[in-house]
């Protein structure tokens, strides 16, 4: 092997140094080449692919829209109000107990029943808002209140309470009988339903939109119900306008 002045020898891997110097410069500037293309093409093919996925979301989006515009264009709005009205008419306008008996108060009277005594405990009520709050956007409102009527119209009146709107269960029940009076001690709840201060409309899925067999049948259900007047009269007479955003509104 000889050494050229330069430093290499003639020959390299047995081939002539100078045919690998002339193919070193290509070969380099290919490689600089391709290290390039590799560093401009390749962060595009990423813009390309988020850009073809916020196009998928769009058009999912702009279809799901469509779907929700031809269902709302198929549906009776004067029936959707009437159903909207009366699940609103099912809950307290107000978060209450004192508007409850007076609920309570108006249910029994139609049997002959009236309101002998009542008890608010706010101990039960933040216990019932600590057990329900995570878990839904109702509150219960409990009360217990002590009944005195006829005693062959109990029945009448616990079907009263349970068949009337606002919705009312009756968690516990006690009865004793003087004569033909009957004390009817009662332990009753119903539900307000909280301000939804965060539901965006613009989110709702049309799954959300279309009424289940379970709300149906519910609906079906208190259709059957007696309304009551839960607007009462203040101690001086005047009107009560609660003034709270009807929670089913349909524009």
């Amino acid at each position: 092997m000889k050494i050229e002045k330069g430093g290499l020898p003639d020959k390299i891997f047995g081939i002539d140094t100078p045919i690998i110097m002339l193919w070193l410069e290509p070969i380099g500037l290919g490689a600089v080449l391709i290290i390039s293309m590799i560093a401009v093409i390749v962060p595009k093919f990423g813009e390309i692919s988020a850009k073809m996925g916020r196009i998928k979301a769009v058009m999912a989006k702009t279809e799901e829209v469509n779907q929700k515009r031809v269902y709302l264009q198929t549906v009776d709005q004067d029936e959707v109000k009437k159903n909207a009205n009366k699940f609103a008419l099912a809950l307290l306008p107000e978060k209450s107990s004192y508007l409850l008996v007076r609920v309570v108060r108006n249910a029994a009277a139609g049997v002959n029943f009236t309101i002998d005594d009542f008890s608010i405990s706010m101990g039960d009520i933040k216990a019932e808002d600590a057990e329900t709050k995570g878990a839904s956007s109702f509150d219960k409102i409990p009360v217990v209140v002590t009944l005195v009527g006829p005693r062959e119209n109990y029945l009448s009146l616990v079907n009263s309470i349970e068949k009337s709107l606002p919705l009312m269960s009756i968690d516990s029940f006690d009865m004793r009988t003087v004569g033909n009076t009957s004390l009817v001690t009662m332990n009753i709840s119903a539900y307000y339903l909280r301000d939804i201060s965060d539901l965006k409309v613009e989110n709702l899925k049309l799954v959300d939109l279309t009424p289940s067999q379970e709300e149906f049948n519910l609906l079906s259900k208190i259709n059957d119900y007696r309304t009551l007047a839960i607007e009462g009269n203040t101690d001086s007479g005047n009107f009560i306008d609660f003034g709270r955003k009807d929670p089913f509104f349909t524009p």
